[in-house]
């Protein structure tokens, strides 16, 4: 069985790999080997965003390097990689994603190595950056198969500034600022946050001018992108629904 399973090669991974990717018993055989070792991606970040198949684990070493841990089963990829209607429906009615949902759970691909059998294993983050490790992404470098493909986390279609807000702009509380749209790039991060209280992050008579707007790709929330046109010289992402005119906003704070 051993010799049998060491000759024998499935799609060009390894039926020793297969075991190991999908969570499954180890076989009684040799570990798989490094043939190149740790290589950075160079790309522009937003080209490596992935999205799990559903068909390989997570795991803290490519394949069957001694040493490997499951950071994420094949199931639990699988519920990171999948977003249907119904579960959209629960973010717009909750305002948050069920566990496991939502672009927090896309991947961003950063490295890879390869292993003696030619295989490409990609090493990833989730965009909250909880979940990292090494998944199988086919046999080519740069070229995103096996259990990872790339993906688009938002969209500019169909989306476009509405005509009362052409004018300046302010934010209303309980909106923050991001300086990306919201998980749809690694590295998201909270700028400020608008408050009714004296110790909010963003001043109340900020003022902005919209220049650009995305939607999410799963979630299919709108955001828009605020610039300054005051001495406060903030810029980032806010949810549209936390967006007013800044006449509102003015009144609001009279």
């Amino acid at each position: 069985m051993k010799s049998l399973t060491k000759g024998l090669i499935i799609s060009g991974v390894s039926v020793i790999e297969l075991f190991v990717l999908n969570g499954l018993p180890r076989m009684n055989a040799s570990a798989a080997t490094i043939k190149t070792s740790y290589t950075k991606l160079t790309t522009a970040g937003s080209k490596r965003n992935v999205s799990s198949i559903g068909k390989y684990a997570l795991y803290t070493k490519p394949g069957m390097i001694r040493g490997a841990k499951l950071v994420a089963s094949r199931t639990q990829m699988k519920k990171f990689g999948t977003y249907s209607s119904s579960n959209r429906k629960y973010y717009a009615s909750n305002n948050q994603n069920q566990s496991y949902k939502g672009s927090t759970y896309y991947f961003r691909a950063y490295g890879y190595e390869v292993t003696n059998t030619g295989s490409v294993y990609y090493k990833v983050v989730t965009m909250n950056g909880r979940y990292r490790g090494y998944v199988y992404g086919g046999k080519k470098v740069g070229i995103f198969a096996g259990g990872i493909k790339s993906v688009s986390t938002t969209t500019t279609s169909q989306t476009s500034i509405p005509s009362n807000w052409t004018d300046t702009v302010g934010i209303y509380a309980g909106g923050s600022l991001w300086n990306y749209v919201p998980y749809t790039q690694y590295g998201t991060k909270k700028l400020g946050h608008m408050t009714d209280l004296e110790s909010t992050t963003i001043p109340h008579l900020a003022e902005f001018k919209i220049d650009k707007v995305a939607k999410r790709t799963r979630e299919q929330d709108t955001y828009y992108h605020l610039v300054s046109v005051d001495s406060n010289n903030l810029s980032g992402w806010v949810k549209s629904t936390y967006i007013r005119t800044y006449s509102e906003i003015t009144s609001n704070w009279e």
